[in-house]
């Protein structure tokens, strides 16, 4: 009788525990839909090894700083790296928890990459985070479109030209060891211009 009250009251707790965690992943979710998300910046943007910087000279496309971007081109493997940073601002009461994202960027409607960031941030109410994306992927189909080459002619032609970059990511968090994506991506379109890359 009495190891049916202990397997009973063991039941009874674990049934609890598990509706608690399911309440508060529901919060945590709440939480993260409520929060900003804002692309910050673009830092060391490198296309085929060289630096992007180097490749605009007094308003104009320097060839000879992409040397090796012909050969790349031929090898199918343009391979292209940069430092995004995403800002994450809580504007509840309550501490907004991500463990991990996953997130897929696009420029004017062409995809550039996808991936996961695994870094754990618990953002207080009204404080803000920064998350680093490091991005390395290879641009090869992605230039043979007319959408980037477009956008680099008409950042050599005009400083202030703009072009829409689409960041999306899938925030996570982990409870209990499971873990539990946001439905769905969230959306930030970013101008971008030559100002903000270089």
């Amino acid at each position: 009788m009495m190891n049916r009250i202990k397997g009973l009251v063991i039941c009874l707790l674990v049934l609890l525990t598990v509706g608690c965690g399911v309440n508060r992943q529901k919060r945590e979710i709440e939480n993260l839909s409520k929060c900003k998300y804002e692309l910050e910046s673009i830092d060391s943007l490198r296309l085929a090894g060289a630096n992007f910087k180097q490749v605009f000279k007094d308003g104009e496309v320097d060839l000879s700083a992409l040397p090796g971007l012909a050969i790349a081109m031929l090898r199918k493997d343009v391979p292209m790296d940069a430092n995004v940073r995403l800002k994450v601002t809580n504007p509840t009461g309550k501490k907004a928890a991500i463990n991990k994202f996953q997130y897929k960027i696009a420029f004017q409607n062409t995809d550039l990459a996808e991936g996961e960031v695994i870094q754990k941030l618990d953002i207080a109410p009204n404080e803000s985070a920064i998350v680093p994306i490091k991005i390395r992927t290879n641009l090869y189909e992605s230039m043979k479109g007319a959408g980037i080459q477009d956008f680099i002619q008409s950042l050599s032609r005009n400083q202030d030209s703009k072009g829409v970059l689409t960041l999306k990511i899938k925030p996570a968090i982990t409870i209990a060891g499971q873990t539990f994506y946001y439905p769905g991506y969230i959306t930030i379109d970013k101008e971008v211009s030559r100002k903000l890359l270089f």
